[in-house]
């Protein structure tokens, strides 16, 4: 099992009381974040390619060790002209990391449930989204169960 697959495994398998109230920060941090810069088109589309592709990979890593009677996380892609973006979901909650193509520059920007600020936010790199998609899972009511390491 890869470092990530072990992290979905321990809070799988970790006691309701830990993942809830003040102790989800221990077990599942927010992910790291910046305010929202604009930056060169080319650069903006690096980050969002890396962010996406990593994504994917730990998506599936994630659905591998949830139990084929548990939900899923899911990833949609969206196709619009100047944006590039994507959503990771679980059991009815999302968050949505886009690139903006405007006036020749990039905007980066995360949405969702749990993820809100007064200024626009983005993740600070693709190193944060393991720290994303395990808040997704802790905050979205994860079931609870054992799980052999």
């Amino acid at each position: 099992m890869t470092p990530f697959m072990i992290r979905v495994a321990e809070l799988v398998g970790a006691d309701p009381d830990e993942v809830d109230g003040p102790h989800i920060d221990a077990i599942a941090p927010m992910p790291m974040t910046r305010i929202s810069q604009r930056i060169a088109t080319s650069t903006g589309a690096d980050r969002q390619v890396a962010i996406r592709s990593l994504a994917e990979q730990l998506v599936c890593e994630a659905n591998a060790v949830l139990s084929s009677s548990d939900d899923h996380l899911s990833l949609t892609d969206e196709t619009l002209p100047n944006e590039l973006a994507f959503t990771v979901g679980y059991r009815g909650r999302g968050a949505r990391i886009s690139t903006t193509f405007a006036d020749g520059a990039a905007y980066g920007l995360l949405v969702g449930d749990g993820f809100e600020s007064e200024l626009p936010h983005e993740l600070e790199s693709a190193d944060a989204v393991p720290d994303l998609l395990i808040r997704l899972l802790a905050e979205s009511g994860l079931p609870h169960h054992p799980v052999s390491l």
